[in-house]
């Protein structure tokens, strides 16, 4: 395969598709979207509730910013001139709720895993109608259950450790194998039943369906990063459009480099 096919997929053209699925349908697809959409509000709220709790700890009143600037400000002085005591300062959780926070992320994957099902499947039948109930509960079945949590968690070691040599590498090993639980589902569609043999290509099919493709995805990333920054100046509420609007664009991104090979 010539390289020069790899890089032929228009990142306006999988925006505007994600776009234009949404507005086909948009009560359908926020209706679907609508578990990871409320599990983002519990998030923001318990996120600030943890913060509030630690600057309290460090005697840190958010009413006043001026008086937290410069208690932050000196705080960060007493680190970098004594840095043994940075560990008074330093955000610790219990393990309740380190495994609390754990359980929450993983369910919250899994989720928006099984509603990239639903969406590939939907932008391969448009004519077909969404089921937000059984859509975003997918990959709860037995079919995908537990393949689909190991592979979480293979994914996430390689990650983990990627991230541990330097952060190049961990976001190399993110776009790599982005694709592994989409790759699974075709894999298995075909097949008719999974092994860990087919488990384990998945990272390998990611791997070749992402030649050429990494710095596209990063470009979607970083556009993402950005949207999210602002989703949070609105304490989560544009996640009703751009929760859905990412989970369609990711679908759509995996539909146009599959159609390129």
């Amino acid at each position: 395969m010539n390289n020069a096919n790899y890089k032929r997929v228009s990142l306006p053209e999988v925006r505007k598709q994600a776009r234009k699925t949404f507005r086909k349908d948009i009560k359908g697809n926020i209706a679907l979207n609508i578990f990871p959409i409320i599990m983002r509000f519990i998030g923001m709220y318990f996120m600030v509730q943890i913060y509030t709790q630690w600057f309290a700890n460090l005697g840190i009143s958010l009413s006043n910013t001026q008086e937290a600037a410069e208690k932050l400000s000196k705080i960060m002085q007493t680190m970098s001139t004594n840095p043994e005591t940075s560990s008074k300062y330093v955000l610790t959780l219990t393990p309740a709720t380190n495994l609390a926070i754990y359980a929450f992320t993983l369910f919250f994957l899994m989720i928006c895993i099984g509603i990239s099902y639903t969406l590939v499947d939907y932008m391969r039948d448009p004519d077909s109608q969404i089921n937000a109930l059984k859509g975003s509960l997918k990959v709860f079945s037995s079919r995908y259950f537990f393949p689909v949590v190991m592979l979480l968690v293979i994914l996430g070691f390689f990650v983990e450790v990627g991230f541990a040599v330097y952060i190049i590498p961990g976001i190399w090993f993110m776009l790599m194998f982005s694709q592994i639980f989409l790759v699974f589902k075709d894999n298995l569609s075909s097949s008719g039943k999974w092994s860990l043999r087919s488990a384990f290509g998945s990272f390998s099919g990611s791997s070749r369906l992402m030649r050429g493709y990494k710095f596209s995805l990063l470009l979607l990333g970083i556009e993402f990063f950005f949207w999210e920054i602002l989703n949070l100046m609105t304490s989560e509420l544009l996640s009703l459009w751009l929760h859905p609007y990412e989970q369609l664009t990711l679908a759509a991104f995996y539909e146009r480099i599959t159609a390129s090979k």
